[in-house]
């Protein structure tokens, strides 16, 4: 059976539902307040991109039903796979942040082969513009990450 774009943005929209709620129970777990607003910032901007990309497709802009190449496709297919990630539950701030940008890069190759894949440039620019997004949360992941591990005062425990 042959892909189509409305596959690809499906498939989209399942990965930022699960950035979501990966960040909304770090959010809930951590006790630091900075770090609370902060993955709470993190689950609204993948809420947005979940709308974004739920917009396009409702809208009806483009044909849904246009078919991808089955290649590329495959390529993106289980690329946001995180082997090594584990249960959420017991995962410390320190993992939870390695966890998170490994997430946010899988995301900029995802979205990057989708940009690779799209049949319009109008999607083509969609995809491109979420990757530089996943790209700027990896950054600041990484930068919260660098302050972190060079005990800058934020607390590694979790709520009980």
């Amino acid at each position: 059976m042959s892909k189509t774009l409305n596959d690809i943005l499906d498939m989209a929209i399942f990965e930022e539902i699960n950035a979501q709620k990966f960040y909304r129970i770090m959010s809930e777990k951590v006790r630091n307040k900075h770090l609370k607003k902060f993955f709470a910032s993190l689950a609204n901007e993948e809420y947005g991109h979940e709308w974004i990309l739920r917009d396009m497709k409702e809208m009806k802009l483009f044909d849904g039903s246009v078919e991808v190449d089955e290649e590329s496709l495959e390529r993106i297919e289980g690329a946001h796979i995180i082997d090594d990630a584990g249960p959420i539950e017991g995962m410390t701030i320190i993992r939870a942040m390695q966890i998170a940008m490994k997430r946010e890069k899988k995301a900029v190759e995802v979205y990057g082969k989708m940009a690779e894949s799209a049949p319009h440039e109008e999607i083509m620019k969609l995809f491109i513009r979420l990757a530089t997004d996943e790209q700027q949360h990896f950054n600041m992941i990484n930068q919260k990450y660098k302050i972190y591990m060079g005990q800058k005062g934020f607390d590694d425990s979790f709520s009980d």
